[in-house]
């Protein structure tokens, strides 16, 4: 392996399996956006794993947080001190609602294409990235780590180049259990097809794990 850490106390090898790709893409996207302390953050798409790992890290830096989920994980990212709204129809309004003003800096987190429409519409040009740039006012202050394709013609940010150099700091972070990537569910190989359709669905509530 090109970088591991020992699995602190109180963490299960599920768990730390669940970790490392949620919580490296989540701490490049916060470093790739510059976001400060302070500063108040938008996670869209906080309900994924990459999402909710992005808001726990944020706000242990002291990085206020507004995030859009769907019910599955909202309450777990309310009770750890984000404000939340739902995706859909008038999520820029709500979304303003909460922030009192401008967002400083937006993370797309939602898989590609993640609406912020009505669910019997078709989604916009862009997905979620066009209503992003509005909220904070400047395509270099949003981030994408799914749409890249929107996001080289909207000049959103992404960032592809995967590091592990904070492997040790994510294991200490969840032995403390300020970083938590929730597993929805386990499988067992002759599982596989269930497992299979669940994560289809978009809406697995978890990092789905096989277990062999």
């Amino acid at each position: 392996m090109p970088a591991w850490a020992r699995i602190p106390d109180g963490v299960t090898v599920e768990q730390a399996a669940a970790l490392p790709m949620a919580a490296e893409t989540a701490w490049r996207a916060l470093d790739g956006l510059g976001v400060q302390p302070g500063e108040l953050l938008l996670v869209h798409g906080a309900g994924t794993t990459v999402g909710e790992a992005a808001v726990r890290f944020a706000l242990h830096r002291g990085i206020r947080v507004t995030a859009t989920a769907g019910q599955t994980r909202a309450a777990a990212l309310e009770e750890i001190g984000a404000q939340v709204t739902a995706y859909g129809e008038g999520m820029a309004e709500r979304v303003r609602a909460l922030s009192g003003g401008r967002i400083d800096r937006a993370l797309d987190a939602a898989p590609t294409g993640g609406r912020i429409d009505r669910a019997d519409q078709p989604s916009p040009a862009g997905g979620s990235l066009p209503t992003l740039i509005e909220l904070t006012g400047d395509p270099d202050r949003v981030l994408t780590v799914s749409d890249f394709a929107a996001a080289a013609e909207l000049g959103v940010r992404t960032t592809t180049e995967i590091r592990y150099d904070q492997m040790d700091e994510f294991a200490r972070l969840a032995g403390e259990g300020i970083l938590v990537v929730p597993v929805a569910r386990t499988y067992t190989l002759d599982q596989i097809q269930e497992a299979a359709e669940l994560s289809r669905s978009r809406r697995p509530g978890g990092k789905l794990m096989l277990v062999l």
